[in-house]
Protein backbone atom coordinates (compact mmCIF):
# COMPACT_ATOMS: atom_id res chain seq x y z
CA UNK A 1 0.00 0.00 0.00
CA UNK A 2 1.26 3.37 -0.82
CA UNK A 3 1.16 6.52 1.57
CA UNK A 4 -1.11 7.76 -1.07
CA UNK A 5 -3.66 5.18 -0.62
CA UNK A 6 -2.77 5.02 2.97
CA UNK A 7 -3.50 8.44 4.10
CA UNK A 8 -7.26 7.63 3.75
CA UNK A 9 -6.90 5.19 5.96
CA UNK A 10 -4.97 7.66 8.59
CA UNK A 11 -7.39 10.68 8.09
CA UNK A 12 -10.72 10.50 9.20
CA UNK A 13 -12.09 13.95 9.07
CA UNK A 14 -14.88 14.68 11.11
CA UNK A 15 -18.59 14.05 9.12
CA UNK A 16 -20.24 17.53 10.05
CA UNK A 17 -18.57 20.93 10.67
CA UNK A 18 -19.90 24.25 12.35
CA UNK A 19 -21.13 26.96 9.98
CA UNK A 20 -20.36 28.98 12.42
CA UNK A 21 -17.64 31.88 12.40
CA UNK A 22 -15.39 32.99 15.04
CA UNK A 23 -13.34 36.02 15.69
CA UNK A 24 -10.68 33.23 16.77
CA UNK A 25 -10.69 31.88 13.18
CA UNK A 26 -8.67 33.48 10.52
CA UNK A 27 -7.10 32.62 7.14
CA UNK A 28 -3.93 32.81 5.84
CA UNK A 29 -1.20 32.79 2.74
CA UNK A 30 2.30 32.67 2.28
CA UNK A 31 4.62 33.50 -0.93
CA UNK A 32 3.83 30.88 -3.76
CA UNK A 33 7.86 29.80 -3.53
CA UNK A 34 8.19 29.66 0.40
CA UNK A 35 7.79 26.48 2.15
CA UNK A 36 4.09 25.54 2.52
CA UNK A 37 3.19 28.69 0.49
CA UNK A 38 0.93 29.38 -2.51
CA UNK A 39 -2.37 27.80 -0.86
CA UNK A 40 -4.59 30.01 1.48
CA UNK A 41 -6.07 27.69 4.90
CA UNK A 42 -7.29 28.65 8.11
CA UNK A 43 -6.20 29.05 11.36
CA UNK A 44 -7.34 29.34 14.95
CA UNK A 45 -5.18 31.76 16.76
CA UNK A 46 -5.51 33.46 20.17
CA UNK A 47 -3.65 35.46 22.06
CA UNK A 48 -1.73 35.59 25.33
CA UNK A 49 -3.54 37.35 28.42
CA UNK A 50 -0.41 39.55 28.06
CA UNK A 51 -0.30 41.69 25.16
CA UNK A 52 3.92 41.67 24.41
CA UNK A 53 4.30 37.70 25.61
CA UNK A 54 5.85 36.19 22.49
CA UNK A 55 5.37 32.91 24.26
CA UNK A 56 3.74 30.92 21.40
CA UNK A 57 2.46 27.21 21.24
CA UNK A 58 0.96 26.07 17.91
CA UNK A 59 -1.64 22.89 18.19
CA UNK A 60 -1.93 19.72 16.06
CA UNK A 61 -5.00 18.33 16.75
CA UNK A 62 -6.08 15.05 16.71
CA UNK A 63 -8.33 12.76 14.09
CA UNK A 64 -11.80 13.24 13.74
CA UNK A 65 -11.73 16.70 15.02
CA UNK A 66 -11.32 20.62 13.68
CA UNK A 67 -10.52 23.95 14.86
CA UNK A 68 -14.21 25.20 15.15
CA UNK A 69 -14.39 21.71 17.09
CA UNK A 70 -11.60 22.23 19.67
CA UNK A 71 -11.46 25.98 19.57
CA UNK A 72 -13.85 26.24 23.22
CA UNK A 73 -11.07 23.74 25.08
CA UNK A 74 -8.31 25.92 23.34
CA UNK A 75 -9.27 28.75 24.61
CA UNK A 76 -9.34 27.73 27.77
CA UNK A 77 -5.80 26.17 27.12
CA UNK A 78 -4.47 29.62 25.97
CA UNK A 79 -5.53 31.25 29.76
CA UNK A 80 -3.98 28.39 31.62
CA UNK A 81 -0.62 28.66 29.97
CA UNK A 82 -0.44 32.15 29.42
CA UNK A 83 0.74 32.11 26.04
CA UNK A 84 -0.54 32.57 22.47
CA UNK A 85 -2.12 29.35 21.14
CA UNK A 86 -2.15 28.63 16.92
CA UNK A 87 -4.02 25.69 15.69
CA UNK A 88 -3.27 24.35 12.81
CA UNK A 89 -5.85 22.54 10.36
CA UNK A 90 -5.56 19.50 8.30
CA UNK A 91 -6.18 19.29 4.57
CA UNK A 92 -9.59 17.71 3.95
CA UNK A 93 -10.40 18.75 7.66
CA UNK A 94 -13.09 21.77 8.69
CA UNK A 95 -13.00 24.72 6.76
CA UNK A 96 -10.41 24.16 4.69
CA UNK A 97 -12.01 21.29 2.57
CA UNK A 98 -14.94 24.20 2.05
CA UNK A 99 -12.42 26.78 0.98
CA UNK A 100 -12.18 27.27 -3.13
CA UNK A 101 -9.53 25.01 -4.48
CA UNK A 102 -8.94 23.24 -1.37
CA UNK A 103 -6.42 20.86 -0.90
CA UNK A 104 -6.99 16.88 -0.63
CA UNK A 105 -5.65 15.20 2.18
CA UNK A 106 -2.09 14.19 2.40
CA UNK A 107 0.85 13.48 3.93
CA UNK A 108 3.14 16.19 2.36
CA UNK A 109 -0.31 18.39 2.88
CA UNK A 110 -0.23 18.30 6.16
CA UNK A 111 3.72 18.82 6.36
CA UNK A 112 2.88 22.43 4.35
CA UNK A 113 0.86 23.40 7.10
CA UNK A 114 3.23 23.16 9.62
CA UNK A 115 5.51 25.02 8.06
CA UNK A 116 3.18 27.73 7.04
CA UNK A 117 1.57 27.92 10.46
CA UNK A 118 5.49 28.32 11.83
CA UNK A 119 6.34 30.79 9.23
CA UNK A 120 3.19 32.66 9.98
CA UNK A 121 4.23 33.16 13.80
CA UNK A 122 7.72 34.02 12.69
CA UNK A 123 7.29 35.88 9.73
CA UNK A 124 3.78 38.14 10.59
CA UNK A 125 3.93 37.99 14.30
CA UNK A 126 7.50 38.51 15.29
CA UNK A 127 7.55 35.34 17.16
CA UNK A 128 11.03 33.47 17.31
CA UNK A 129 11.17 29.92 16.89
CA UNK A 130 13.09 29.25 19.74
CA UNK A 131 9.51 31.07 21.30
CA UNK A 132 7.60 28.14 19.67
CA UNK A 133 6.36 25.18 21.52
CA UNK A 134 5.18 22.59 19.18
CA UNK A 135 1.94 20.38 20.70
CA UNK A 136 0.77 17.46 18.91
CA UNK A 137 -1.88 15.49 19.79
CA UNK A 138 -2.55 12.02 18.98
CA UNK A 139 -2.68 12.20 14.85
CA UNK A 140 -0.87 15.43 15.89
CA UNK A 141 2.40 13.84 17.64
CA UNK A 142 3.57 13.16 14.11
CA UNK A 143 3.61 16.00 11.92
CA UNK A 144 5.09 17.77 15.01
CA UNK A 145 8.16 16.12 15.25
CA UNK A 146 8.97 15.94 11.15
CA UNK A 147 8.11 19.88 11.48
CA UNK A 148 10.86 20.15 14.33
CA UNK A 149 13.44 18.96 11.84
CA UNK A 150 11.81 20.20 8.69
CA UNK A 151 12.59 23.63 9.99
CA UNK A 152 16.18 23.08 10.54
CA UNK A 153 16.76 21.43 7.98
CA UNK A 154 15.25 23.82 4.99
CA UNK A 155 15.39 27.14 7.24
CA UNK A 156 18.06 26.95 10.30
CA UNK A 157 15.51 27.64 12.66
CA UNK A 158 15.56 25.98 15.95
CA UNK A 159 12.25 24.98 17.88
CA UNK A 160 11.92 25.69 21.57
CA UNK A 161 10.53 23.01 22.56
CA UNK A 162 7.59 19.71 21.66
CA UNK A 163 5.05 18.46 23.63
CA UNK A 164 3.75 15.27 22.33
CA UNK A 165 0.38 14.18 23.76
CA UNK A 166 -0.90 10.32 23.38
CA UNK A 167 1.68 9.73 20.65
CA UNK A 168 1.75 6.69 19.04
CA UNK A 169 4.99 4.59 17.82
CA UNK A 170 3.97 4.09 14.45
CA UNK A 171 0.74 4.04 11.93
CA UNK A 172 1.95 0.41 12.00
CA UNK A 173 2.30 -0.27 15.59
CA UNK A 174 -1.15 1.34 16.39
CA UNK A 175 -2.61 -1.05 13.11
CA UNK A 176 -1.42 -4.05 14.87
CA UNK A 177 -2.75 -3.22 18.27
CA UNK A 178 -6.39 -3.43 16.41
CA UNK A 179 -5.60 -6.09 13.58
CA UNK A 180 -2.66 -8.06 14.28
CA UNK A 181 0.73 -8.00 12.48
CA UNK A 182 -0.92 -9.12 9.76
CA UNK A 183 -3.18 -6.51 9.38
CA UNK A 184 -0.71 -4.08 9.96
CA UNK A 185 1.87 -5.32 7.47
CA UNK A 186 -0.90 -3.26 4.69
CA UNK A 187 0.90 -0.32 6.20
CA UNK A 188 4.52 0.99 4.61
CA UNK A 189 6.59 1.26 7.52
CA UNK A 190 7.54 4.79 6.81
CA UNK A 191 3.62 6.05 7.49
CA UNK A 192 4.14 8.34 10.69
CA UNK A 193 7.01 6.48 12.37
CA UNK A 194 7.30 8.81 15.34
CA UNK A 195 10.21 6.33 16.69
CA UNK A 196 12.30 7.17 13.58
CA UNK A 197 11.17 10.65 13.95
CA UNK A 198 12.25 11.05 17.46
CA UNK A 199 15.70 9.02 16.63
CA UNK A 200 16.83 11.91 14.30
CA UNK A 201 16.04 14.44 17.28
CA UNK A 202 18.71 12.79 19.34
CA UNK A 203 22.31 13.51 19.41
CA UNK A 204 23.80 9.82 19.24
CA UNK A 205 22.02 9.91 15.90
CA UNK A 206 23.33 12.67 14.85
CA UNK A 207 20.54 15.28 15.35
CA UNK A 208 20.28 18.32 17.28
CA UNK A 209 17.84 17.74 20.19
CA UNK A 210 14.56 19.74 20.77
CA UNK A 211 12.94 19.63 24.55
CA UNK A 212 10.45 17.34 24.35
CA UNK A 213 7.95 16.37 26.72
CA UNK A 214 5.53 13.37 26.46
CA UNK A 215 2.20 13.53 27.94
CA UNK A 216 0.15 10.38 28.19
CA UNK A 217 -3.36 9.41 30.08
CA UNK A 218 -3.09 5.58 31.51
CA UNK A 219 -6.68 5.03 30.54
CA UNK A 220 -5.94 5.67 26.81
CA UNK A 221 -7.22 2.83 24.98
CA UNK A 222 -7.16 4.50 22.21
CA UNK A 223 -3.25 4.91 21.67
CA UNK A 224 -1.98 2.34 24.94
CA UNK A 225 0.27 4.31 27.02
CA UNK A 226 2.79 1.22 26.19
CA UNK A 227 3.39 3.42 23.04
CA UNK A 228 4.25 6.41 24.89
CA UNK A 229 6.46 5.12 27.05
CA UNK A 230 8.54 2.99 24.57
CA UNK A 231 9.17 6.68 22.73
CA UNK A 232 10.57 8.24 26.03
CA UNK A 233 12.50 5.10 26.58
CA UNK A 234 14.29 5.19 23.01
CA UNK A 235 15.15 9.08 23.80
CA UNK A 236 16.25 7.90 27.01
CA UNK A 237 19.05 5.26 25.46
CA UNK A 238 20.04 7.63 22.73
CA UNK A 239 21.13 10.19 24.74
CA UNK A 240 18.47 12.59 24.71
CA UNK A 241 19.38 15.48 27.62
CA UNK A 242 16.11 17.08 27.42
CA UNK A 243 13.19 14.54 27.40
CA UNK A 244 10.95 13.74 29.82
CA UNK A 245 7.56 11.81 30.59
CA UNK A 246 4.26 12.38 32.52
CA UNK A 247 1.49 9.81 32.44
CA UNK A 248 -1.60 10.56 34.39
CA UNK A 249 -3.69 7.87 36.03
CA UNK A 250 -6.63 8.98 35.58
CA UNK A 251 -6.66 10.47 31.91
CA UNK A 252 -8.40 8.71 28.87
CA UNK A 253 -7.53 9.77 25.18
CA UNK A 254 -10.09 12.55 25.33
CA UNK A 255 -10.36 13.41 28.46
CA UNK A 256 -7.78 14.98 30.58
CA UNK A 257 -7.95 17.23 33.39
CA UNK A 258 -6.85 21.05 32.43
CA UNK A 259 -4.35 21.79 35.52
CA UNK A 260 -3.35 18.72 37.09
CA UNK A 261 -2.42 16.88 33.98
CA UNK A 262 -2.00 18.91 31.14
CA UNK A 263 -0.68 22.62 32.57
CA UNK A 264 1.23 21.67 35.69
CA UNK A 265 3.48 18.72 34.07
CA UNK A 266 3.58 21.72 30.67
CA UNK A 267 4.40 24.71 32.15
CA UNK A 268 7.25 22.96 34.88
CA UNK A 269 8.92 21.12 31.74
CA UNK A 270 9.12 24.58 29.73
CA UNK A 271 10.20 26.67 32.38
CA UNK A 272 12.99 24.62 33.06
CA UNK A 273 13.92 23.53 29.14
CA UNK A 274 12.46 26.43 27.49
CA UNK A 275 14.49 29.68 27.15
CA UNK A 276 11.56 32.50 27.79
CA UNK A 277 9.51 30.23 29.63
CA UNK A 278 9.75 31.54 32.98
CA UNK A 279 6.65 33.16 33.94
CA UNK A 280 4.64 32.11 36.85
CA UNK A 281 0.99 30.74 35.36
CA UNK A 282 -2.48 30.70 36.77
CA UNK A 283 -3.73 27.71 37.66
CA UNK A 284 -7.30 27.43 36.85
CA UNK A 285 -9.48 24.89 39.45
CA UNK A 286 -9.08 21.80 39.95
CA UNK A 287 -12.69 20.60 38.39
CA UNK A 288 -11.95 21.74 34.47
CA UNK A 289 -11.81 18.83 32.36
CA UNK A 290 -11.22 19.26 28.55
CA UNK A 291 -12.73 17.27 25.98
CA UNK A 292 -10.08 17.47 23.41
CA UNK A 293 -7.55 17.17 25.74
Amino acid sequence: MGLSLAASFVFLPPDQTSQASSKHIFWDERPAKAPGGGVRRPFLWFSSPEPRDKRTVIFFHGNAEDLQLIEADLFLFTKAMKCNVLAVEYPGYGLSRQSKGSEEVSFAGVEDVGMHALAYCCQEQGIHPSQIVLHGRSLGSAPVLRLAQQAYDLLRWEIGGIILQCPFISIRQVAADYAGMAGSLLIPSDCYNNMDALQRLCPKSGGRFVPILILHGELDKVIKPYHGRALLQQALDSGHPAIEGHFPSNATHNHWSLREDLVKPADSFLQRHVEGWREEVPWLGNGISLRCF
